[in-house]
This record gives structure tokens, sequence and C-alpha cells, in this order.
């Protein structure tokens, strides 16, 4: 009868042990990497000269593994730049982004901003000034 406990609690300790190093870690145990960073900036962001004016924005989103990571512009007019983008990271790192919006009239001026988002991640507020002549 003892020895029969003997493996009872043999066999519990081993499948307790494979329990615990086959559980994963807490934390990110995603195979998928998460944005860590979107940043944007407007260029020229203070514009006085003739209209249209074309105003580029540049900027990046930095991510902490492998995603590919589809985002959209949102701009100050409603609308909705180049529309869904893709960037495919094979690893942590960042990706350049760039687009343009092209806009004004003589006699006008105009303060506006362009932001980048993808589902719950918002890059800053790029804002820009134009007085057009």
């Amino acid at each position: 009868m003892l020895q029969i406990h003997r493996r009872i609690l043999v066999t519990l300790v081993v499948l307790t042990g494979c329990l615990v190093f086959a559980t994963p870690r807490m934390g990110n145990s995603s195979p998928y990497g998460r944005v860590t960073a979107m940043h944007l900036a407007a260029s020229p962001n203070n514009w006085n000269g003739q209209c249209p004016v074309t105003i580029n924005f540049n900027g990046f989103i930095r991510v902490d593994g492998p995603n590919t990571v589809i985002y959209e512009t949102t701009r100050s007019d409603g609308g909705k730049g180049p529309g869904q983008q893709k960037l495919h990271f094979n690893g942590a790192g960042q990706q350049r982004v760039h687009f343009i919006w092209r806009l004004g009239k003589p006699g006008e001026n105009y303060n506006g901003w362009a932001e980048i988002g993808s589902g719950n991640m918002r890059s800053n507020r790029a804002e820009f000034q134009i007085h057009c002549h």
C-alpha cells in the first residue's frame, strides 16, 4: 500500500512540474510585437506665402517585435488622407511614415493638424498654420 502511495505522489509531482514548465510566463506572451510609439511632424509648420501649399508629414511607427501594422491618417478637416496603410515589421524596430496634404487659396488663413493611428494607439497631432497671399 505504501508503494502505491509513493507512485501516486511521484506521478503528481512530475505532472505538476510539467504544468509549471509548460505554462507561459506573465507579460507579453504573444508571438506578435506591439506598437510602442507613433510620432508625426508637419513641414512647413508655419507657412506664409503663395497657395496652395503642400504640407509634408513625416514620422515613424515603432514596434517591439514582428508584426504588420495597419494605420490610418486623421486630419483636422475630417479627411482621412491616403487611407489605410500597412507596414510590415520582421522584428523590433521603427519604420518611416510620410504623406502630404495640399491646401489653401489666396487670402485664406488656416490652422490644422494631422495624426496617425492604429487600434487604440494614436500619434501626437502634427499642427501647422498657413497664411496665404
